[in-house]
């Protein structure tokens, strides 16, 4: 689980759009950085549905998140079952309200798949992922990567970007085993205070 939620906020920090480029994927991820930094803090509401491979259907669960780029992600899920996940510089803490316990792990960017995303300069994804960009239905863009060597995590994702809004609208992606993870993103708004980028107080953390 931890994986995917780092991977689908490191997507976040990879799209920002631009009418003129929409045709070319690398002028997309070369424009995201600046432009999701200058949003400052923001939160949004999504909705996550994970599809069992040769299934057509799956269970969903919804929640807020919360960014502050480009070091900062924060994912707060709320139904079915509460649990948070937070990111901020190398660090990562997971866990759930009701609980007094969390877990606290340090994570290499530059080593997780879509994290890298963050770091890397533009030459250097390139020699990661093949990308391609069309249009879709609603005006929108889809934007798609592929990892040139295998990774244990994912073989695909797909990236909708609102080009009216600059906002990312959905994100999906299948793992190794079929599996699909999907996410639909609405309702943002600028974030008022930070707090939500420091790990809650009263909880025992453990280190992994």
């Amino acid at each position: 689980m931890r994986k995917s939620i780092f991977f689908v906020c490191a997507m976040l920090a990879t799209l920002a759009t631009a009418a003129a480029a929409q045709d070319d994927p690398w002028a997309v991820l070369s424009g995201v950085r600046a432009s999701l930094v200058e949003a400052g803090p923001t939160e949004a509401g999504f909705t996550q549905t994970y599809i069992p491979a040769g299934f057509s259907s799956g269970e969903k669960e919804t929640g807020r998140m919360f960014l502050a780029l480009p070091d900062c992600m924060r994912w707060d899920y709320k139904d079915p079952y509460p649990k948070s996940f937070l990111l901020c510089g190398g660090v990562a803490h997971s866990w759930n309200t009701e609980d007094k316990t969390g877990r606290r792990y340090r994570i290499d960017r530059r080593n997780e798949p879509g994290l890298d995303l963050l770091l890397l300069g533009l030459d250097d994804l390139k020699t990661r992922y093949r990308a391609a960009a069309k249009s879709v239905a609603g005006g929108r863009i889809e934007v798609n990567l592929i990892p040139k060597e295998k990774l244990a995590e994912l073989t695909d994702a797909a990236l909708t970007v609102d080009p009216a809004k600059q906002r990312l609208v959905a994100i999906s992606y299948h793992d190794r085993e079929g599996n699909l993870t999907r996410f639909e993103i609405k309702d943002y708004r600028d974030l008022p205070r930070r707090g939500q980028f420091s790990p809650p107080q009263g909880i025992r953390w453990e280190e992994q």
